[in-house]
């Protein structure tokens, strides 16, 4: 409800502290993102840790249509530039 309330254009999910991305919460993010989305803001996810990355491939878990991002910097800058003529504000 924040994204429409805030006029928002896009939300970066922080992840650096999971050491775990199991299929439960690779459906949540996904799940979000895709909410996030249908209220008409787009989604980053970011810091992703090279264990969890690993393990999410061995297991299959994929974040498809979701865009991702090294660290905070790049997926601000990832945002930026996916929202760049977007006349709303937040």
């Amino acid at each position: 409800s924040r994204v429409g309330e805030f006029r928002s254009r896009g939300v970066i999910v922080d992840v650096t502290i999971l050491d775990v991305m199991d299929s439960f919460a690779t459906r949540t993010l996904r799940s979000m993102a895709h909410m996030i989305m249908l209220r008409g803001a787009k989604t980053v996810i970011v810091g992703i840790q090279p264990e969890v990355a690993f393990s999410m491939v061995q297991l299959g878990l994929k974040l498809e249509s979701v865009a991702t991002a090294l660290d905070l910097e790049e997926g601000m800058a990832l945002l930026d530039r996916q929202t760049k003529g977007d006349t709303r504000r937040g």
